[in-house]
């Protein structure tokens, strides 16, 4: 009870973590089969890849840009978005700086910014807005200030094309604002304050970003994947492990019932399909204690037949028995006696045996 109230609060900071943080309407997708998985960490890491190569170019183009001079200034009345951007968005436009136009701060996506307006070259509208922290302002307006004098400055300002549509947004909203007219093709740039070199190079590094972003969520897919894929296989096991132990307790079971039914006996109905032929089963027999008589095993018409053929024979082999013995001669004595020795050599040679008798020997003595 203790150790539930203790984690109560625990429960309650968890529970807000995952409302914010994991909403209903995305938990589907960590519902998907591993197979949905893998083919995405394959589809976003094959986009990574695409990524990575943009950056590889990007960075010799940046190599090769920095090695020649800088574009020729193109007027901000006459700029084309389609023919006078450069490698690595590279831009370089002139324009006019007016001192009393107002400086401001924008914050579309959490990266607060600073911003200095510029007209076209001919004064007629706000066309260029340059972007930069809002710490480096002063650097820039130094910058803008030493190309000229007065309130009015002709300036060429050399940087790199925001493409951003949130940056956009953002300062028109703040033009809106300071109620000043701005140009349908208003252009964003991110000023260069410092080498030309570095900050191409820099710019060209910026865009690995991308490739982490990407290779990372395809990390996160494959690992979403594959544990997917060893949940499930585990699953698998676990189950037929399972199976395969109800099954080996089934069989079990199956012969402890055939032994137990052997145990028991035949029933009182045999089945008609049996290892024994077709029988009637006998009922069983009591002798006068009331004990059961042993159970005659039942025979197959083929034992019968050998049975009776074999009875036969025993009645034909049987002799029939010798009567009684009974002399013929008085007392019941019989005729034939065994002849001595002496007896026999008188009648063969007239003469007796000079060989005693045990009898006569024992009479003499």
């Amino acid at each position: 009870m203790t150790s539930s109230i203790l984690t109560l609060p625990f429960r309650i900071v968890f529970g807000i973590v995952k409302l914010f943080l994991y909403p209903w309407y995305i938990r589907w997708i960590f519902r998907l089969p591993w197979i949905v998985y893998i083919g995405l960490a394959a589809w976003v890491g094959y986009l990574a890849y695409q990524e990575y190569e943009n950056y590889r170019f990007n960075v010799i183009e940046a190599e090769y840009q920095a090695s020649e001079s800088v574009p020729d200034p193109t007027p901000l009345s006459k700029w084309n978005r389609d023919t006078d951007v450069y490698s690595n968005d590279e831009v370089h436009v002139s324009g006019l700086y007016f001192s009393a136009l107002p400086q401001g701060e924008f914050d579309p996506i959490g990266l607060e910014r600073g911003f200095i307006l510029l007209a076209d070259d001919q004064g007629r509208e706000v066309k260029a807005v340059l972007a930069v922290r809002p710490s480096e302002l002063p650097r820039l307006q130094s910058q803008l200030e030493a190309q000229g004098n007065g309130d009015r400055i002709a300036v060429n300002v050399n940087g790199t094309l925001s493409r951003s549509r949130d940056w956009l947004s953002a300062i028109e909203a703040e033009l809106s604002v300071m109620n000043l007219p701005g140009s349908p093709e208003l252009v964003v740039i991110k000023p260069f304050l410092g080498n030309r070199a570095d900050a191409l190079h820099d710019a060209a590094e910026k865009t690995f970003g991308m490739v982490s972003v990407l290779g990372g969520l395809a990390g996160v897919l494959a690992i979403l994947g594959v544990s997917k894929l060893l949940i499930s296989r585990s699953a698998k096991s676990k189950a037929s492990e399972h199976q395969s132990q109800k099954s080996g307790r089934e069989v079990q079971a199956e012969k402890q019932a055939a032994q137990a039914n052997q145990n028991i006996g035949l029933p009182d109905e045999a089945p008609a399909a049996s290892p024994w032929g077709t029988f009637q089963p006998q009922p069983r027999n009591t002798d006068a204690s009331g004990k059961a008589s042993r159970m005659v095993k039942p025979q197959t018409p083929a034992h019968e037949m050998a049975g009776r053929g074999k009875s036969k024979r025993e009645k034909d082999d049987a002799k029939p028995a010798e009567p009684e013995y009974k002399s013929v001669f008085p007392g019941g004595g019989s005729a034939f006696r065994f002849k001595t020795a002496d007896e026999i050599i008188k009648q063969s040679f007239g003469v007796r045996s000079g060989l005693k008798s045990s009898e006569t020997s024992k009479r003499e003595e």
